[in-house]
């Protein structure tokens, strides 16, 4: 069982000190780096062979790139992508990390045009990918400063690592939240947003959250009576209106972008807290090979890093990126236990404490 976790200090960084500063967010440290050993980083191609891909990309003319990620960031990226390489229409696509898989999968199996680029939470199926030979090398320019214990099989990046918070409405809600103890208050019965069990990462929050505050935890959040959403940016949406008074699960990335709109909500950094990682790979099977490449490679570049991770919202693998959270505070959750056999078994007894 874990103490109720407690407010430390402000230790915002810059980029995100005025915005976040109204919402009374608090940064506490999250433990050590994370655990991720390296499995064979790529080597750089020749500058020239570099060239060959970057006109060909151009001739492509177009890249697309599906994430779970908060769309004000994939928006950056956009903004940053084709400010670098005119000419070639940055698109994207969000859906949350388990969708996104099934989407994914039917567009391998189909060999429908789609996504050339993909970064979701599901590290397993990335690394399952990369073992079939099913995603390209990332062998570009960035791969040379690239970190080694954030490359795996030399296609599977972690272009950012993401504590999760939780969000409430201050006109619903007087008495401040600190942790997830709070969510159990009589006053949010039937008016908190938790998020559904649809993927690994969510399976992994749930256990985690158990192992944290004890068995009795979950049947007492189900006794709430809480919404169910399907996504985070849904549960955010729905405490900046007022729908509800208090959102469970937020990515950071969201909950900036939500603080950022003027509403009126706060943040809170649980103590201790849970934290992912976003894995990156380029699919084997893309319509737009060398657009494909060069967005991998944009994305682990320092400029690709500041648009994803610049904002405060998340922590970048590189280090002197302005704006970045530090990674050393974060530990990130291991997936890898979660197998597919562990996953089946946890989500159905998840929808029989919630959904029955």
């Amino acid at each position: 069982m874990c103490k109720e976790p407690e407010v430390q200090g402000e230790r915002f960084v810059s980029a995100a000190r005025s915005v976040l500063a109204a919402a009374g967010f608090v940064l506490v440290a999250m433990g050590g780096p994370g655990e991720a050993v390296a499995q064979g980083a790529a080597t750089s191609m020749s500058p020239d062979a570099w060239k060959t891909v970057v006109m060909a990309a151009q001739k492509e003319g177009r890249v697309v790139m599906y994430t779970a990620t908060a769309p004000a960031i994939a928006n950056k990226v956009k903004a940053e992508f084709e400010k670098t390489y005119p000419g070639i229409v940055f698109e994207w696509q969000r859906a949350a990390s388990g969708p996104l898989t099934s989407k994914l999968e039917q567009e391998r199996s189909t060999g429908a045009d789609g996504a050339d680029v993909a970064v979701h939470t599901e590290f397993t199926w990335f690394r399952a990918k990369a073992s079939a030979g099913q995603l390209k090398p990332l062998n570009g320019p960035a791969a040379a400063a690239w970190p080694s214990s954030v490359m795996f099989d030399g296609a599977v990046a972690i272009v950012a690592l993401e504590p999760e918070v939780m969000l409430y409405n201050t006109n619903l809600v007087k008495t401040p939240v600190t942790g997830y103890k709070d969510a159990l208050r009589p006053e949010f019965k039937g008016r908190m947003a938790i998020l559904d069990s649809v993927s690994t990462t969510m399976v992994a929050f749930y256990d985690w959250l158990e192992k944290s505050y004890g068995s009795e935890h979950l049947p007492a959040l189900a006794a709430q009576q809480p919404k169910i959403y399907p996504s985070v940016v849904v549960g955010a949406q729905s405490v900046a209106s007022g729908e509800i008074a208090l959102a469970h699960f937020i990515n950071m990335s969201t909950a900036v972008a939500t603080v950022a709109s003027g509403a009126p909500v706060k943040v809170v950094l649980p103590n201790p807290t849970f934290s992912i990682r976003w894995p990156m790979g380029a699919l084997g099977w893309s319509k737009r090979p060398n657009a494909a490449l060069l967005l991998a490679d944009f994305l682990m570049s320092p400029k690709g890093q500041a648009a994803w991770n610049g904002g405060g919202e998340s922590a970048s693998p590189l280090p002197n990126i302005p704006g970045s959270l530090d990674n050393r505070t974060l530990s990130p959750v291991d997936l890898v236990p979660y197998t597919d056999a562990l996953v089946k078994t946890q989500t159905a007894r998840w929808n029989a404490i919630f959904k029955k």
